[in-house]
This record gives structure tokens, C-alpha cells and sequence, in this order.
């Protein structure tokens, strides 16, 4: 008789219906939307720096070399600034509704971006493309946390983990050849249909319960965050311009540390703060936000450091770099089917995080003390190892804090999370730029070339004597950025040992014992009746708040004088 029941709860099991009553069609056609939008959005971040020259001759061929990097510049300020908003408006309206609206900017930015008749146009609309574009990776990881129980979500780790390494090797590969042969207007072009079908296809496919509360928008903080993170993002791009706190570095600094500070005394005074700060007082969080910083300044930011050595030291062809990159893709797909695997079997993630983590640690300092003179196999094995790193020490990091976040708080969790990415990425790859241009041009001065970044075009007419001087320092520079790299990492490997762990089990476990409330959607009526009873269920339950690491006056955000966020009411009752 036990065996019977067994059996037939399986087969309940197997029959019960796809996450929110969508169908296996609908749940297909997501997966592969999202998919789309992610690819989109890691391609467009790096793609446009192999298409400098294209742009240039054809827009602006007299200044437009000094003002091209703006066009990365205006996409990280916008992709950057808006991570904190996309989080609370997430959490206030529902993913699904700001993940369609994240799409349609990055949509139309692409449609402008390829009909930019100035690089002014075009610098304002890659502005708009990063607008949405910051959206995209962020709402993704929201919708498939909202979708999916965290166990389940380990278990399918591995497909993201092919995407971002395809986005690794794939956007110097595309670039190039394709502005050269066709138009750099094709790069911004191809996104028009694939986004438009992943909009139509998220649209039709993704259904997701319309929030019966809705929080007020903290559009002051949102305001302050993006005047601090834009002030202070442009103070370091001066910083890497000029390579001293001079002239107009400063103003940027000044402006954008006094926006930070309104931002976070706005932030203890406003009722629904945007980026609440008792999160920064978790256990998990506040190590994890500090990995995440720490991975994007010492990690993500390390590729186009070493295509550029490639280039220049080893020889290798901008068209041809990607593939010299593959084992680097490797490691971040071996690493995301073993730790999606590895947590899905065990429930623990720490153990995890440690290993990637001292794995790049390693594998940095090895390229940094090899890099000048070591073999090709061992720099390939490096870098394999590298991408163990990169494909696991932020992204472990961020499932994490997703996992130990509370339902009503999913959004602003991640999109901190990933503020703390993109910061320490931008950061990151200004800062080390530094350390090489330093080294650089005390090593190769020489050879009357001080500039790394015209050591590739100024090359060829060297002298062979001359070359090899710049290779050589170049080669040095690097290793000297990827130690500098290297111990940050050192740092991030003892915060890693010190977090808290996350029990993926445990976490099921709680949510399954939750009554659901997101299986139907309510009609607009019953929505209506409880938006009412919200503020006399407030009040009530602001005398017995519910208790949270992350939600130190009770998981529906009240304060003890009944303020704030009532949250789900059937979840309290």
C-alpha cells in the first residue's frame, strides 16, 4: 500500500501544473526569451569596442577617437544607475511589467542607435540602450528567482553559465567583421527583430500575479542614487584619463560622495526606501554585496585587459582573439554545471564559493607572476581556471542573497546585488588601467611610446629593437595589473570564509510550508477589497511583527508604529 501511494504521489507530482499555471509551452518560450535577452545584454555591453574605427570614420572622423569612449561610457552610466530603481519598481508592480518595460528600452535604444546620424546621437542613444539593457540581465534573474525555488534554480545553472561565455568570446568575434564587411549600423540593427520577438514572446508567455499592494517609489532616492553613481562613475573615468586627482576628478568626487550622503539619510527618513539599509546588517548580504564588488573590480573587469595582450604581446588579430579565449569560456561553463549541481545535492552553497573563489585567486597571481614569459599551455590553463572564477564567485555570491531574500524583497536584493557588480566592473576597469598605464610608461619610455592604449596601432612601425621593448613592458604591466587584481581577490577569499552559509534546503523547505499566493490571480475586485483592509491589518500586525534577517521589523516591512509596506495578506494571515 505504501508503495502505491508512492507511486501515485509521483505521478501528482509529475502532472502538477508549470510555476503560476504556465503551461510547458509557456515555460519553453520563456526560457528561451530570457535567454535571448541575456545574450543581448552581454553582447551590447562589450560588442561596440570592436567597431571604434567604423564608428569613428564614418561619424566623426576628425575628434571622434578622443570622444568614442564615451559610447561605453553613457551605456554603463544609464545600465548602472538605474540597477536600484528596477529593483524597488520590481518589487512594487511586479517583475513582469518591468521586465517588459526594461525589453521595449533596450529596443528602442537599438532602433536609435542604428540611425545615429552624429556620435552626439549616438552617444545619447546607447544612453537609452543602457537604460534598458541594465534591466535585462537583473529582471531575468528576478523572474526565474520568482519562478523557480532556489534548489530548482541550482539545478539549472548551467544554461546561464553557456551564456555568458558565449558573450565572452563572441562579442570580439562579432564585432569586427561585422562593421568591416557590412556596417557598424548591424550591430545596433540585430537586436530590433531579436528583441522584438523576445518581447512578444515574454508578452505572451510569462504570467506572473499582478501585486495587490503596491509600494510608494522613492523617486528622490532614485534621483540621489543616480546622481551619486553617474558623479562618481565619471570621477574615476577622469581619474583613468589623467591619472591624478587633478582638475576636474575632484568636483566629481566632491559632488558625487555629497549625493551618496543624501542618498543614505534619505534612505533612514523615506517610508519605502529604495535601497533599504537594514539589508546591509544581514549576515549573508552585506559579505556577499562585498564579493560582488570585489568580483567585478577584480574579475569581470580583467577580459579586455587580456585581449589587448593578446594583441599586443602575443599577436594575436582582434578578429581571431575570441577563439584564444575559449578555454577561458570553458572554465565559466564547467563551473556553473558543477556548482548548480554541487548545491542541488548538497543544499550548502559556502563550500562552493570558497573554492571558486580561491580558485581565482590562484589563477590571477599565476597570470600576473607568468603572463611576462610563461608558456602558451600555461597560460591557457590559467586562464581555464580564471574562468572558474568568473563564472562562480559573483554569481554564487548572488544566488545566496536571493535565496535567504524574502519574496517581497527579491527584487531590490538582486539589483543591489548587481549595483555592486557593475560598480566594482567600472571601478575595477579604471583603476587597474592605471596600474598598467603606470607601469607601462616607466618601463617602455624608452621606445617614446607611454600610451598602452597606442601601443597596438603605433606597433608595426617599430623597429624590432623597439618592439620587443613595448611587448616586453607591456607584458610586465600586465602582471603587475593582474597581482594588484590578485590580492583584492586575497581579500574577497577571507570575506568568502567568513559568510554566513545558506541552506538551499532549509529555504524549500519554508517556502513549501508557505501557503501559496501567486498559483492564481486575483480578480480585480478581491484586489480592490484587500487594498482596502490593508491599513487596518497594518495596524494589527505591526503589534507582532514577523521576524527575518533581512527584515528586522517583520517580513511585511512594518515599522512598530504599524508604517511601511503591508505586504501579501493572505501570507500574513
Amino acid at each position: 500500500m505504501s508503495a502505491q501511494t508512492t507511486v501515485a504521489e509521483a505521478a501528482k507530482e509529475e502532472k502538477k501544473p508549470n510555476p503560476h499555471g504556465m503551461t510547458d509551452i509557456q515555460v519553453l518560450v520563456f526560457i528561451v526569451c530570457a535567454m535571448a535577452t541575456m545574450v543581448l545584454a552581454l553582447l551590447d555591453g562589450s560588442i561596440i569596442s570592436s567597431a571604434v574605427l567604423p564608428i569613428v570614420r564614418d561619424l566623426d572622423p576628425a575628434h571622434g577617437i578622443d570622444r568614442f569612449p564615451w559610447l561605453i561610457t553613457a551605456y554603463l552610466l544609464a545600465a548602472t544607475a538605474a540597477q536600484p530603481l528596477y529593483g524597488r519598481l520590481s518589487d512594487s508592480y511586479g517583475p513582469r511589467r518591468v521586465y517588459l518595460g526594461a525589453l521595449a528600452a533596450f529596443l528602442a535604444g537599438s532602433a536609435l542607435c542604428a540611425t545615429a546620424q552624429s556620435l552626439t546621437q549616438l552617444i545619447v542613444f546607447r544612453a537609452v540602450q543602457g537604460l534598458g539593457g541594465g534591466g535585462l540581465m537583473s529582471m531575468t534573474l528576478i523572474v526565474i528567482a520568482t519562478l523557480y525555488p532556489p534548489k530548482s534554480r541550482a539545478g539549472r545553472s548551467n544554461a546561464g553559465g553557456a551564456l555568458i561565455a558565449a558573450g565572452l568570446i563572441a562579442g570580439p568575434m562579432i564585432g569586427g567583421p561585422l562593421s568591416e564587411n557590412l556596417s557598424w549600423r548591424w550591430i545596433f540593427l540585430l537586436n530590433v527583430p531579436l528583441a522584438g520577438l523576445a518581447l512578444a514572446g515574454v508578452a505572451w508567455a510569462l504570467r506572473l500575479p499582478v501585486k495587490g499592494t503596491r509600494q510608494k517609489v522613492d523617486i528622490l532616492g532614485s534621483v540621489l542614487i543616480a546622481a551619486a553613481t553617474c558623479a562618481l562613475l565619471l570621477g574615476v573615468k577622469e581619474y583613468g584619463d589623467q591619472n591624478s586627482f587633478s582638475g576636474p576628478v575632484l568636483p566629481y568626487f566632491y559632488g558625487g560622495f555629497l549625493m551618496a550622503g543624501a542618498f543614505v539619510a534619505r534612505q533612514l527618513k523615506a517610508t519605502d526606501p529604495l535601497m533599504p539599509l537594514a539589508l546591509f546588517k544581514d549576515k549573508v548580504f552585506r559579505p556577499a554585496a562585498i564579493l560582488q564588488f570585489a568580483g567585478g573590480f577584480a574579475l569581470l573587469s580583467l577580459p579586455v585587459f587580456l585581449i589587448n595582450y593578446l594583441n599586443i604581446v602575443r599577436g594575436v588579430s582582434l578578429d581571431a582573439v575570441g577563439l584564444h579565449l575559449i578555454p577561458l569560456a570553458v572554465g565559466v561553463t564547467l563551473v556553473f554545471i558543477g556548482w548548480g549541481k554541487i548545491i542541488a545535492r548538497t543544499g550548502k552553497c559556502k563550500a562552493v564559493l570558497v573554492a571558486t573563489t580561491a580558485t581565482a585567486t590562484v589563477s590571477v597571481a599565476g597570470l600576473g607572476l607568468t603572463v611576462a614569459d610563461g608558456p602558451v599551455w600555461e597560460f591557457d590553463v590559467l586562464l581555464l581556471l580564471l574562468g572558474v572564477g568568473l563564472g562562480g564567485v559573483t554569481q554564487i555570491a548572488l544566488f545566496m542573497t536571493q535565496s535567504a531574500a524574502p519574496a517581497d524583497q527579491l527584487g531590490v536584493v538582486t539589483t543591489t546585488s548587481r549595483f555592486a557588480t557593475m560598480m566594482g566592473t567600472t571601478i575595477g576597469g579604471t583603476v587597474l588601467g592605471a596600474v598598467l598605464s603606470d607601469r607601462f610608461a616607466s618601463a617602455a619610455g624608452a621606445s617614446g611610446i607611454k600610451d598602452p592604449d597606442a601601443a597596438a596601432a603605433q606597433l608595426a612601425g617599430l623597429d624590432p629593437a623597439r618592439r620587443h621593448l613595448v611587448t616586453d613592458a607591456f607584458a610586465h604591466a600586465t602582471g603587475t595589473l593582474l597581482l594588484t587584481a590578485a590580492g583584492l581577490l586575497l581579500l574577497a577569499l577571507v570575506t568568502a570564509l567568513l559568510m554566513t552559509d545558506v541552506d538551499v534546503n532549509t529555504v524549500a523547505d519554508t517556502s513549501a510550508e508557505a501557503p501559496s499566493d501567486t498559483a492564481t490571480q486575483e480578480p480585480a475586485e478581491e484586489a480592490a477589497r484587500l487594498s482596502e483592509e490593508d491599513d487596518e491589518d497594518a495596524r494589527t500586525d505591526a503589534e507582532h511583527p514577523l521576524p527575518h534577517p533581512l527584515h528586522p521589523h517583520g517580513a511585511a516591512g512594518l515599522g512598530t508604529d504599524g508604517s511601511g509596506p503591508r505586504g501579501d495578506r493572505r501570507r500574513a494571515a
